[in-house]
């Protein structure tokens, strides 16, 4: 063998070889190693007798013997993949985009995404969040910007269609009661859910949601996003109550919803600060139970439950009755 062989055999294994040992995300690891192969396939085309079609079915299977090695490397031992194209989202979130699979990279933690099936792997707080009205303001603008990208958009349910679709429109808040706002038209925000459960969601909710911006369709000025994943906040765990007396008092029972009776009270308040509920309403909207309700209680005796500004008596048959004053009398019955 002559030294310029043996030197293109030498230089093309440690070509192949060094991408594997670099453990950061580099497009030269990739070229690297096709040039590794080129050259190892130059040389065996010189030192053996083969057949004409060896140059091209050798490289293609130890690219495909190369790809499975680098899947595996790096799923068992978290190193930075080769044959991937990075999308860095920012300086925590890098997706990797392969043939067959993408990796998603949260925080140097690598989530494996074979077939592209999963939705959003990493945990939401990794990306800023937008506000709806702000990003449909200049819709065609904010989509050239995020499109290939994953965004975290903040906004009020405007259509829930089955388990199919989400979507989200611009809105004006004029801080009616139970959350309701004026959406507007021009602009919106389809989510294809992808399997997500959104069954505990209702019109007027607030949703932060992540997704991958895929496409947009200028007819109907929409956004269309894909694997999305849900911010849950809690926004409607916390809350203070208040009660509004009722003006003129007849000492009668009135029914305020299911199961649910108002004595000498007009109506009850939950105050999310985010938005202001009827309890009626927050009842019927499953934001909230009655045993919830009663879990808030300062004290309860005699299935009386105490609060700072009314109580509830628990009668049979699971009726509850809500009054502001001490009852001298039987009104459960």
């Amino acid at each position: 063998m002559k030294d310029k062989d043996l030197y293109l055999l030498v230089i093309s294994i440690i070509l192949i070889i060094c991408p594997f040992l670099i453990n950061i995300y580099t497009i030269l690891k990739l070229i690297i190693l096709i040039v590794g192969i080129i050259l190892l396939d130059i040389f065996l085309v010189k030192k053996t007798k083969l057949n004409l079609f060896f140059p091209i079915y050798f490289p293609i299977i130890i690219i495909i013997f190369s790809y499975s090695i680098d899947y595996i490397k790096t799923y068992t031992l978290d190193t930075s993949p080769i044959f991937v194209l990075e999308n860095k989202i920012n300086d925590k979130l890098s997706i990797y985009n392969s043939l067959m699979y993408r990796i998603y990279k949260c925080d140097n933690e690598y989530i494996f995404d074979n077939e592209y099936e999963k939705n959003f792997a990493c945990n939401p707080d990794i990306l800023d969040n937008i506000d709806i009205n702000n990003f449909l303001s200049d819709i065609t603008t904010n989509y050239q910007k995020y499109k290939g990208d994953f965004i975290k958009v903040t906004g009020k349910v405007s259509r829930i269609t089955g388990t199919k679709e989400l979507e989200l429109k611009s809105y004006i808040d004029n801080n009616d009661i139970n959350g309701h706002v004026d959406f507007l038209d021009g602009s919106n925000i389809i989510i294809n859910l992808n399997g997500l459960n959104v069954s505990n969601y209702k019109i007027y909710d607030y949703i932060t949601v992540v997704g991958y911006v895929k496409d947009y369709n200028e007819d109907t000025n929409t956004i269309i996003l894909i694997d999305p994943k849900i911010e849950e906040k809690n926004l409607y765990k916390d809350y203070t109550l208040d009660v509004v007396e009722a003006s003129n008092c007849d000492n009668t029972l009135k029914e305020y919803t299911d199961n649910l009776y108002t004595y000498c009270v007009n109506n009850i308040y939950l105050d999310y600060k985010i938005a202001k509920y009827e309890l009626s309403y927050a009842i019927k909207d499953g934001k909230i139970t009655i045993d919830d309700l009663l879990t808030k209680a300062l004290n309860n005796q005699d299935n009386i439950y105490n609060y700072d500004k009314f109580n509830i008596l628990k009668c049979n048959q699971d009726k509850y009755i809500i009054y502001k004053d001490n009852i001298e009398h039987n009104i459960c019955n």
